[in-house]
Order: structure tokens, then sequence, then C-alpha cells
């Protein structure tokens, strides 16, 4: 695409716009409680339901919603509307687990999912392994982002700003007001970037919709025959609850979630805030599957990575029929650009508290505080280069990197939900479940992709529970002695 979407003003938006975060990311840091890393990395574990809310939705609605979810529903039809319902999924997950881990993380000062992996099991093999599975997924999460802000300014702005250029001024960017205000910057600027997002998913559907070149009748005709095709078709049928399953239950364990789960002011305030979210995939998740739907109506010959690029050619379009909606559609662009933002920003502040205080804890013991917030800062702009770099050369698609996290971060379920619920499993049976899902899931993935429509790591996921239950029959013969409730 070589015309700009939203011109010169467009990208005075975007400057004013990046420029706003940096005023942001100074005002969070005037009002910082304390120079704690637990102030730094929970904003002082006191968010309300509003904050909550939005710092949640921002941060599970991104890069993937906006560019990859559509590029899919292009490629493959009703099969992405598994991943609705996958979302909506996410929030019933949450109500298993959350509010016992809230209270958890009060009681005992978890910053890190680590942290509650070590209380819980106290093995520190099992910690580390938690980690490295971690680490890989949320320099996957954030790649996947980085490569949606590039390709998102790259096509908007007409080639004006190259892909590696925009990526490279976002990361700075975000450093900057990340290593500044921490998680209470990135929590001030979610509730901003939700509320365009939410705005900018409708109207991009509405949009469409209304240019719509087929009459209902024909449209609920070819919806009709598509729906049989699919419920007809074994694979695709597989594969629709295999991405519930995946994405599901994976999303639930984001070390981004976990930590604003630590974070939130209490458990009702969670509740509420679940509730809510569960009905969100209807005003965020459908809207965007179906514009990638009615894309592959108007241009059917996109490549696998061209279709990823289907929502700015929706909004091309748009424009075409209503060149007086250009300055609503920059507003759409500058959503997109915000619900990215909010995403990797969160995955690098969760990717740097991992890093601080389960990797680097044991040299920062003998550090003040002021010390120790300084190396916070130094890691996040580390991390925030390799992975930007990472984001320009690496030559995988979007949504090809989000099911890839997925795959591995599922692994986790049994060690974080099987751990908070129930006291009988221990360390020795995790292991060995955690290693024997991982295994199971790269083979599959690497070698056939997934089986019977279904995806390795759900694959993986079974062998690993399997293993669980297994290894405490013949292994942790032992009963747990210190159990969560008395603990």
């Amino acid at each position: 695409m070589s015309q700009s979407v939203f011109g010169d003003i467009g990208l005075y938006i975007v400057v004013v716009y990046l420029a706003s975060l940096l005023v942001v990311g100074w005002l969070a840091n005037r009002s910082r409680r304390d120079n704690s890393v637990k102030d730094f990395y929970l904003a002082g574990s006191s968010l309300g339901f509003v904050s909550l809310f939005f710092t949640m939705y921002a941060t599970q609605y991104s890069g993937n919603t906006l560019l990859a979810l559509p590029g899919k529903a292009y490629r493959t039809g009703l099969t992405s509307l598994g991943v609705m319902f996958a979302v909506m999924g996410v929030a019933l997950v949450y109500s298993v687990f959350a509010p016992r881990l809230n209270q958890l993380a009060k009681s005992h000062q978890f910053i890190t999912m680590g942290d509650f992996i070590q209380w819980r099991y106290q093995s520190k093999l099992l910690r580390s392994l938690v980690n490295v599975v971690l680490v890989i997924t949320l320099v996957n999460y954030a790649l996947g982002n980085f490569k949606a802000v590039g390709l998102l300014l790259e096509s908007a702005s007409g080639g004006v700003v190259s892909f590696s250029t925009a990526i490279l001024c976002l990361a700075v960017v975000m450093a900057i007001y990340e290593s500044l205000g921490g998680m209470r910057a990135v929590v001030w600027t979610d509730i901003i970037q939700g509320l365009l997002l939410m705005v900018g998913c409708l109207v991009i559907f509405v949009c469409v919709s209304s240019i719509s070149e087929t009459s209902s009748v024909t449209r609920l005709d070819g919806f009709m025959q598509s729906l049989h095709d699919f419920a007809t078709n074994q694979w695709q049928f597989s594969q629709f609850f295999s991405l519930i399953v995946l994405i599901g239950v994976g999303a639930a364990v984001y070390p981004q979630a976990i930590q604003r789960i630590y974070a939130a002011k209490n458990a009702v305030t969670m509740r509420r805030s679940y509730r809510l979210m569960f009905f969100m995939p209807l005003l965020t998740t459908l809207p965007m599957i179906l514009v990638g739907i009615s894309v592959s109506e108007w241009l059917p010959s996109l490549d696998k990575q061209q279709s990823e690029q289907a929502t700015i050619f929706a909004i091309q379009r748009v424009i075409e029929f209503y060149p007086a909606m250009s300055w609503l559609l920059i507003l759409c662009i500058a959503a997109a650009l915000a619900a990215i933002m909010s995403t990797i920003d969160s995955a690098l502040l969760s990717l740097g508290s991992t890093v601080t205080t389960d990797f680097l804890a044991p040299y920062l013991n003998t550090l003040s505080q002021d010390k120790v917030r300084q190396v916070t800062r130094v890691v996040s702009w580390l991390l925030m280069a390799m992975v930007a770099l990472l984001a320009i050369y690496l030559p995988q698609t979007i949504w090809a990197l989000m099911v890839f996290k997925f795959e591995l971060l599922i692994q986790l379920v049994p060690a974080i939900i099987l751990g908070v619920r129930f006291t009988k499993f221990g360390a020795n049976a995790m292991i060995n479940g955690l290693l024997a899902g991982v295994l199971v899931a790269v083979v599959i993935k690497i070698t056939a992709g997934s089986l019977l429509g279904v995806h390795a790591g759900v694959w993986g996921l079974l062998c690993n529970l399997a293993v669980i239950l297994l290894s405490h029959r013949l292994v942790d013969k032992r009963s747990v002695n210190e159990v969560v409730e008395g603990k």
C-alpha cells in the first residue's frame, strides 16, 4: 500500500500521543509512594475497579486483536470465532483461582509468578523452569506486538514511516515512560488506551458493514453455507475447540495478568472486573473477526503476510467511500496504536520484573532500594532494545508468534491453577509434568504443527496433566506438609 491512510495530520497526532506518554511516565514517577521494587512493579497493590478493568482490557486486547485476528479470520473464516469464545472463557478461568491468589499475594508480598511458585512448592528448580518458559513467552508476546505496530504505522503512513523506524521510535518512548513510572504509568495509559480501542473496533466494524456490496439475504445465505461447511469439516471443528482451550486457559496465566491479580485492591474488585470482561469480546473480538471476513470478500487473493494488514485495507476502503470520515479513522488507527503499545509495555514490565527479582535478586540483596530501582530501569532499556531488534529481523507472522506463545504458556496452567486450588500436588510432580508438556508441545509443533486439528500445546497440556497425576501417585507419595491455607 503506497497511499497514506491518515496523511500528515495523522502523523502529527501520533507524535502528540507519544509525547503525552512521556508526560504520563513523569507524573507517575512523581506519584510513587516509595522507591521499592513492589511499588514500581505493582503500583502499590491498590488498583480499584476502573483501573483494574481497563488495564486488564487494554492488555488482553492488543495488536493480535487489531491485526492478527482479522488476518486469521480472512484466512480461516468461522474457525476464528473460537478466539471470541476463548477470550470469554478467560474471565471464567480467572474466577476459579484469581481471588484466592490475590489473598495469598497480599499475605506473602508476591511480585512475580516465580514468587508464588517458590512459596507454594519450595523448589528452586521448578521456579527456574517456570521462569524460562515465562521469558520465552513474554519475548514472543512483545515480538508479535512490535511487528503489529510496525505494520500499522508503515501501512497507515504509506511508507513515510518505515517498519523498522516505527518499531525503534516506539521502543524508545516506551522504555522512557515505563522506566520512569513502572506499572503506575502503564495503568494510567491503559485507561485512555482501553477507551480508544473499544471505540475504534466498533467504529471500524460499523463503517465496514455500511459499505458491504452484498445484500443482507446474500450475506445470510453465505453465512449459513459457511456454517454448514464448518460443522462438517472435522479438522476445522477440532481446531475450533482446540483454539478455545489453548487461548481460554493459556491467557489466564499471562504473567502480566498474574501481576494485575497481585496489584488488585481486593478480591471483590477483581470479581466485578472479570464479570464485565466476560462480555467485552462481543464489543471487541467479534467485530474484528467480521472485519477480516468482509475483507476476504473484497480482496480474496491476499497472501498470508498481506492478510495480516486486513484492518488497514478495510480502513482504506472506508475512506474511499466516506472521505469526510478520515478524521474518525485516524482515531481508529490511534486506538490500534494505543492498544498495541499498552500490551507491549505490560509484557516488558512483567519480563523486567522476572529478570530483576527472580534472576538478578541474589546479586541485588546488598543494594539500596534506589540502586535496585536504577537496575530495573537499565533492565527495561536492555530488554526493550533486544525485543525491538528481534521484531525487525525475525520473519514470523504475528499469528504464528501468538499461537506459539500459547503452546508454551498453557504448560504453566497446572503449576499455577492446581497450585492455588489444591494442596496435594508437590514439586516433583509439577516439574515432571512441565517438562513432559513442553517437550510434547515442541515436538508436535516442529514435526506436524498439530494433530487431528488439535494444537500442539493442548496435546502438551494433556500429557502434562497425565504425568502430574502419575508422578503424584508414584513419586510424591508423601503429602505436602504445609498446605496453602495454613501458610
